[in-house]
């Protein structure tokens, strides 16, 4: 396939050639719990830990996030394919009421994941439609016993 930069239909189609992981993004305010299915989270820095996800500038995770100050990600494992489908597509209101859920400083996480964080908000960056959400962790957890959830070409693939 072969289109001009500005293609968008394009563009996303390249990008969908790109796996990366799955994760929920998770907030707690006096609204209740929020959360979303987040394909764009990276490292940002080892020194300090810093770690930046991206949401749509119109997102009600997002929010509710700059009301808290502060997220949780979840990285999905192979067995959660489910639950990054009901994040990404049920109404915000009933995302949650599926999910089986612990709390780690006021912050809901599913659980079951490969790796968990929670964050403190420390910067955000406006690009386009989107805002970079910079999160300094405050507390860790991995579980090297579980596969990670990826999406690659729309399609959420288990590693094994």
């Amino acid at each position: 396939m072969s289109a001009p930069a500005g293609d968008r239909l394009a563009f996303r189609t390249l990008m969908a050639q790109w796996p990366t992981g799955a994760t929920i993004v998770s907030t707690s305010d006096d609204s209740g719990p929020a959360g979303c299915t987040v394909s764009a989270m990276m490292s940002l820095s080892d020194s300090p830990p810093l770690v930046v996800v991206s949401l749509l500038t119109r997102s009600a995770t997002l929010a509710a996030i700059r009301r808290a100050g502060r997220f949780g990600i979840t990285v999905l494992s192979s067995a959660q394919a489910g639950l990054c489908a009901d994040f990404a597509r049920l109404p915000l209101t009933e995302r949650f009421s599926a999910a089986e859920l612990r709390e780690v400083g006021g912050l809901p996480l599913p659980t079951g994941g490969v790796a968990a964080l929670t964050c403190e908000l420390a910067d955000e960056l406006p690009y386009a439609d989107h805002v970079l959400l910079v999160g300094a962790p405050t507390w860790t957890e991995i579980r090297e016993d579980r596969d990670p959830l990826l999406v690659h070409r729309r399609e959420l693939k288990a590693v094994s």
